[in-house]
């Protein structure tokens, strides 16, 4: 975190896994730059898109990755037979449409390397490729 001279405050670098933390340091210090009057910051106490709580019902590997939000990845290959079928090791097509459909996915590659990582093996990211492209069109 960067604080220019004229109190401008810029958040830079991190990873996903630390992005609460530093948007809180962030605000806590655009608080006390301008003396503003706010309370504690309660995004520790929030649950993330798709905490899984003890309830979550579903395929485990599909719980495992997609949280609360597993029961509608299961419903998209459970709506759509071609979407239930496997693009690459322990992954199904439906992985391939939520991404592209609910989680932003910007290209193949992201679907492919980010979300699902069956990229990440050459015969195994030619195999899902096609799954992949089709998901994003």
């Amino acid at each position: 975190m960067l604080t220019s001279p004229d109190g401008i405050v810029t958040v830079i670098g991190g990873k996903l896994t630390t992005y609460r933390r530093m948007a809180e340091d962030a605000v806590d210090r655009a608080v006390a730059l301008r003396s503003l009057q706010a309370g504690p910051s309660p995004t520790a106490r929030l649950s993330l898109v798709g905490a899984a709580s003890g309830a979550v019902r579903g395929p485990w590997r599909l719980v495992e990755r997609y949280g609360a939000e597993a029961q509608a990845v299961q419903a998209l290959a459970e709506a759509d037979p071609a979407l239930a079928e496997p693009v690459g090791p322990g992954v199904i097509a439906a992985e391939f449409a939520w991404g592209a459909r609910h989680e932003g996915a910007l290209d193949a590659a992201n679907l492919l390397d980010r979300r699902t990582r069956v990229g990440l093996v050459p015969s195994d990211r030619e195999a899902a490729l096609p799954a992949a492209l089709a998901a994003m069109s």
